[in-house]
Order: structure tokens, then C-alpha cells, then sequence
């Protein structure tokens, strides 16, 4: 990857925000059209990759594995009076 790649990536992403803008001034969406649509990428998500509240992945795992970690290191010092 070079400067220009960059630039080009750069542009083009400013291009598809002002293109954002443009559309969402053009045809606001309403509290429940916008309600609807965050709903239904919920549903989508959910449809995709199972119940948020099951979903166990490598970064939980690991977070997981630091915290219990870090609270068998505090009670190892607790139990030893340090």
C-alpha cells in the first residue's frame, strides 16, 4: 500500500459521507421509520450470528480469562497476607 492508495481511499470515503448527507437531507427518515429499520437489523443480525446474550467469542473468552486471572492473582496475595 502507497500515499496514493491512501489519498484514493481517503477521497472516496469522504465522497460516500457527503453522499450520507446529501440523502439523508433529501429523505429524512421519522422516529419510526428509523426505529423500524434498527429493528430490523437486529432481527438480521440476530438471524445471522444467533442471541447476542449466548454469543461467546475468542475476545470474551480472553477478556474473560484476563479478569479471572487478575481476581485468582488478588485472592493468591490475600490468602498469603501480602
Amino acid at each position: 500500500m502507497n500515499r496514493d492508495d491512501i489519498r484514493r481511499w481517503a477521497a472516496n470515503q469522504q465522497a460516500a459521507a457527503a453522499r450520507v448527507t446529501a440523502e439523508m437531507r433529501r429523505h429524512p427518515l421519522t422516529a419510526a421509520d428509523a426505529f423500524s429499520a434498527a429493528m430490523a437489523l437486529l432481527v438480521f443480525d440476530e438471524s445471522c450470528n444467533g442471541s447476542p446474550f449466548e454469543r461467546n467469542g475468542p475476545i470474551d473468552a480472553r477478556e474473560d480469562q484476563e479478569v479471572w486471572d487478575a481476581w485468582a492473582k488478588l485472592r493468591q496475595r490475600w490468602r498469603h497476607g501480602s
